[in-house]
């Protein structure tokens, strides 16, 4: 303490009233037990912290134009008496003051001793410290001191804003969410036509907060996502619009999910973010949508039956959508018109390819692989149905044999997918539908007529409520080990595309904010 004084140097800093507002909004705090910090390592970053932002010693005081400023004065400073006593974060209501370099300073409110310095954190001293420490059970006690359980982004889209209904009107009593995006104005309508539409939610609707922010932002995607322990996120394509979250998400140590189909972003991510994820005891789990939770469950529930009933390792799993009906929204569209270019390659490849492959998780197994492989367009023996190429198939088969790679379901494992049709001709005809649809959609020329011509919704429209309640899908799974064969099925009764979405999404959720135990892995992993 006594080298730190001494190279104090007298200066005064004037602090904007935007550092105030930003920071009562948005910034969390953290308010550490001495059972969960040995005091000598408490104290020992404490004093880092001011070692390394002297500011913190400071006095805050007001101008005669009424502007707030910090003086430090060596002969005069503002410390905080040091103690390593447990206190419960009740008696403790902070406000803050946010500076450019990120520190935080803690206030007491007027109530208990007016606003003098009672504390200071510096969260990339403190909390890089503790992380290194003390790992996941400091880093779990974090997140439960969050305001919020889950945080909606993107809640004024289409699918955002049925999230908001699904959650409002399902999650436990008590569950704290928040409706986050760009748009004020838009997440207030939001809020209050729902509240509307749910009188027996309306109170606990009326009552979800609103946090503010862009999505291409990093500062305030990390503001944003530091106010919650979850993260669900509508806002796609997330090629251009998720990165920024992603990345925050691992920053702040706040769990994620999202509905994304976009493989090669997620396995960006993963290569990027994995790995500090998994560090950092963040859950991160992508495709939580129609693309891939039937495919990517229905699976590990076959697998788990070879496990535990046939004790044999599932080598192959053959999905067939035996029967589907579905609308589309204009986010889905602009999604897809983004996978489209940017892997117009492989949707040709995908469409035309022969025979049809299965993607491997990379070891070897006895049986021959030929046993699995067919065509685009085949013949079901079983389901005695034409197949035909499936528009999800190839983000379901990637996502299906990752998760196959992680737990381990067999030597070898594999997954493909179809889709059943009435007869030959009409499976020849939805390849070829899916060829031209594709390509309609390439094209901004051609996407304009379309949209002109209400052939296509554009983004922010989607199917009506009552043709999402008449929705529904039936996904027939065929799993084989060495010498066995059994079946599973997986289906919904609403449209997949969002009725089915928004539960899963939701769930998910739900799932990462109250259910998770020692079993969830920490990283980027598929939703299994």
């Amino acid at each position: 303490m006594e080298r730190f004084a001494s190279t104090l140097k007298p200066q005064t800093i004037l602090l904007d009233r935007y550092d105030d507002y930003i920071a009562i909004l948005s910034i969390p705090f953290y308010f550490w037990y001495k059972d969960s910090v040995p005091a000598n390592v408490l104290e020992t970053a404490f004093y880092r912290t001011l070692e390394e932002f002297p500011v913190l010693a400071g006095t805050i005081k007001t101008g005669n134009d009424s502007r707030s400023f910090v003086k430090i004065d060596k002969h005069n400073l503002n410390l905080p008496e040091y103690t390593d006593e447990f206190c419960s974060p009740a008696l403790v209501r902070p406000a803050f003051l946010l500076f450019e370099n990120g520190f935080v300073i803690m206030r007491a409110p007027p109530d208990v001793g007016g606003y003098e310095l009672v504390f200071v954190m510096v969260p990339k001293v403190a909390k890089g410290m503790m992380e290194s420490d003390f790992g996941a059970e400091t880093s779990n006690w974090i997140m439960e001191q969050r305001k919020y359980d889950i945080l909606i982004w993107g809640a004024t889209s289409f699918t955002g804003e049925r999230l908001v209904e699904y959650l409002a009107t399902n999650a436990p009593v008590g569950t704290a969410i928040a409706l986050g995006g760009r748009d004020l104005s838009k997440l207030q309508k939001v809020r209050t036509s729902l509240a509307a539409k749910h009188p027996q939610s309306a109170v606990s609707i009326s009552n979800m907060d609103i946090v503010v922010g862009d999505s291409m932002d990093q500062q305030q995607m990390n503001s944003a996502v530091a106010t919650a322990r979850v993260v669900a996120t509508t806002v796609g394509p997330y090629l251009a619009y998720g990165t920024c979250m992603v990345r925050a998400c691992v920053e702040q140590k706040t769990d994620y999910c999202d509905i994304t189909g976009e493989v090669p972003w997620v396995r960006q991510m993963n290569k990027e973010l994995g790995a500090q994820a998994e560090k950092r005891n963040v859950h991160i789990a992508s495709l939580c949508g129609f693309d891939s939770i039937p495919a990517d469950l229905g699976c590990m529930m076959l697998a788990e039956y070879a496990k535990e009933k046939l004790d044999k390792p599932l080598l192959h799993v053959k999905g067939s959508i035996v029967g589907i009906r579905g609308g589309v929204s204009g986010g889905t569209l602009a999604t897809a018109v983004t996978q489209i270019g940017a892997n117009a390659k492989s949707v040709v490849e995908s469409l035309f390819k022969q025979p049809r492959k299965t993607v491997s998780t990379g070891q070897s197994s006895n049986i021959s692989g030929s046993r699995f492989k067919r065509s685009m367009i085949h013949y079901d023996r079983t389901l005695q149905r034409w197949q035909t190429f499936w528009l999800m198939s190839d983000i379901n088969v990637m996502t299906v044999c990752w998760a196959g790679r992680v737990l381990e379901y067999g030597p070898g494992f594999t997954y493909g997918e179809s889709m059943s049709t009435r007869s030959i001709v009409h499976a020849v005809a939805i390849a070829v539908g899916l060829l031209y649809g594709a390509i309609l959609l390439a094209f901004s020329f051609t996407r304009s007529i379309l949209y002109a011509a209400r052939a296509i919704p554009r983004p922010g429209e989607g199917p009506s409520e009552k043709f999402t309640k008449r929705g529904f899908f039936s996904l027939h799974l065929e799993a084989f080990t060495q010498s066995d064969v059994f079946y599973g099925k997986v289906s919904g009764d609403s449209d997949p595309g969002y009725g089915e979405t928004i539960k899963y999404l939701g769930e998910s959720a739900l799932c990462l904010a109250f259910d998770k135990d020692d079993s969830f892995r920490p990283g980027i992993y598929p939703p299994s």
